[in-house]
């Protein structure tokens, strides 16, 4: 399971902290090709639920934190706490993915793989389970 974490390095002086990452694929197994952040989400919202087919992705609680339960269709799904800004979960793809018990305030940042694409998605966990029994891994 280590294999899904990435920790980043991170600079602290007088100033703060400062935590940088390469976009292209030295901090991460892949080249950054789109980012978005998660904030506001009500207390009982789950997000994710979907895997994707080709797009790999790396979640960061910047601020507060949330579970992501990652499932790959095979064997028992496992849950995660994400609440240090510098260690990231590594979300291949084919992997379906379920965020939830955002704290209030949390700001999740996504480093993804590729740009949206709405084919991509498996967005149903029987779609996804079909999937993975069909091998289109």
């Amino acid at each position: 399971m280590k294999d899904f974490f990435v920790k980043l390095t991170s600079f602290t002086d007088e100033r703060g902290r400062l935590t940088p990452v390469s976009t292209r694929g030295t901090d991460l197994p892949f080249e950054v090709g789109r980012v978005f952040w998660i904030t506001d989400v009500p207390e009982t919202t789950e997000r994710g639920c979907h895997a994707h087919r080709t797009c790999w992705e790396a979640l960061f609680a910047l601020h507060g934190s949330l579970k992501v339960e990652m499932d790959d269709g095979l064997h028992a799904p496992f849950t995660v706490v994400l609440d240090k800004p510098e260690e990231g979960l590594l979300i291949p793809p084919m992997y379906w993915c379920r965020l939830s018990d955002f704290t209030p305030g949390t700001v999740c940042l996504c480093l993804a793989s590729g740009d949206y694409d709405k084919e991509g998605y498996l967005e149903t966990y029987d779609a996804f389970r079909a999937a993975v029994q069909t091998e289109e891994r």
